[in-house]
This record gives C-alpha cells, structure tokens and sequence, in this order.
C-alpha cells in the first residue's frame, strides 16, 4: 500500500519594523494564498492609485490648458474692450469737434440771416449826400411843381384840401444837391418803373420780406425791370434839374412813415 504524501503547508511571515528600534518589529504570518492575495491586492491597490493621480494629474493638466485658454480669450477680450473704448474715446472727440462745428455752422447761418435780414430793411438814408426835407404842404404851387398834396397811389395830385391822401400815402420829399444820386435802401428786386406825373419817373423795389420801397425822381433809371439790387446801388443820378426825391415806404401794402424807418444815425 502505497502511501500518500503529506503535503506541506507553507507560511509566510512578514515583519514590520521600525526604523527608530529594531525592538518594534512586528511579525505576521500569513498562508501563501492569503500573502499572495495580499500582495495583489497591494499591487491593484497600488496601481488604482498610480491611475488615479495620473488621471488627477491629467484632469489638472487639462484643466490648466482650459484655463490656459479662457485667459487668452479674457486677454483677447480685454484688449478688443480696449480697443472699443480708445474707439470710443475717439468718436466721443470726433462727435465733439462735429457738434462744434456744426453749432459753429449754425451760429455763422443765423448770423448771415440775421445780417441779410438786415440788409432787406429799407433803414438806409436814399441819398449819397445830405439833403433838406420839403414840407410840401406849404409849397408855393405857382412857383413849385411839388405845390400840395400827392396821391401817388392813384397818380393824381391834391391841394391843401386833400389831406387824407397824404395820411393814407405818407411821402416824404427830400431836395437834394445836385451832385447827390438816389441810391436804394436796401436789396432786393426792382419789380417796376413807370412815369410819375410830378416826378416823371418812378422806381419800385420789392425786398422780399413785406417792404416796398418807391422812388421817385426826374431823371433816367439806371436800372431796369428784375434787376437784383444791393443797399447802395444808384438809382437815379443826380443834376440840376432833377434836385427832388419823393420816397416812400409800404410795409405789407400799408403805407409807412419813411422818418420812422430810416436810421439817421446808420
């Protein structure tokens, strides 16, 4: 009979010492089935862990290039922010120069109506020299064609009796040197010249704003119909047998005063 071999059973002890006192050192036996499972539960162990930091250590990686990322795309967008507000900046200041500018256009745009508003009133003396106001209320008629008083409207002539015709169409008549010229008042457009019957002649000026202004003198127009004239521009020019200005002003169609209209100072 053949017998059987006893099989051994082997044991493994593991000491743990210290480094400090070998008196510390700690055994444990162990079966060689549960060494070796400990050993690769060791190594499972070991290896999770060396998968788990490089998974860490990659996740960190990753995460920096992201945040590696997001700072360049922070920096790109802080430099487009500066960007836009030096742009802003820029337009701000273009928008001021522009706003000046323009107020300044506007200023100068007022200015010109303004002075060519002016320039339409009929305040201007109608004579280049000085010249005396006739009363001719108080005209010799026998001696003086100017005797009484003158519906200019109608073109008929009235003696002292006929005051309302002087009221409705004040005239006021100036004697003149005989180097003075009849100049206008004011610009605007001559819309007519016809034959006065004390005067002979009679110009007309429409400036555009509601004055008309009427001269009327015995002599030539140097004008002609549609002609755009400025303040200053002749008219008539003077002599010895044309020393008598008749000038009148409407305002509307309303006859005015001419002393209240004309700046004696100007």
């Amino acid at each position: 009979m053949i017998r059987k071999k006893r099989k051994i059973r082997k044991h493994y002890t593991i000491a743990v010492t210290s480094d400090y006192s070998v008196d510390k050192t700690k055994f444990y036996r162990s079966r060689f089935n549960i060494f070796k499972l400990s050993v690769w539960t060791m190594v499972i162990v070991l290896i999770l862990g060396v998968g788990l930091m490089a998974f860490e250590l990659y996740e960190v990686n990753n995460m920096e290039s992201k945040l590696a990322v997001l700072r360049d795309i922070i920096n790109e967008q802080d430099e487009i922010i500066d960007t836009l507000g030096n742009e802003k900046a820029e337009l701000s200041s273009q928008n001021q120069i522009l706003n000046n500018t323009v107020a300044m256009a506007l200023r100068e745009k007022e200015k010109e109506e303004e002075e060519s508003a002016a320039r339409h009133i009929p305040s201007a003396f109608p004579l280049t020299g000085s010249a005396n106001i006739r009363d001719i209320s108080v005209m010799d008629e026998p001696e003086e064609e100017l005797a009484g008083y003158f519906n200019y409207d109608a073109g008929d002539k009235y003696n002292a009796g006929g005051n309302k015709a002087v009221e409705e169409n004040p005239i006021t008549v100036f004697e003149m040197s005989s180097i003075s010229d009849v100049v206008a008042t004011a610009e605007g457009t001559v819309t007519a010249i016809t034959d006065d019957e004390i005067f002979t002649r009679c110009i007309t000026i429409d400036h555009g704003n509601g004055y008309v202004t009427i001269y009327r003198n015995n002599s030539d127009p140097k004008v002609t119909v549609g002609d755009e004239v400025v303040r200053g521009a002749i008219l008539y020019v003077g002599g010895e047998d044309n020393i008598y200005l008749g000038y009148q002003i409407t305002y509307n169609g309303e006859y005015l005063d001419p002393m209240d209209v004309i700046d004696i100072d100007g």
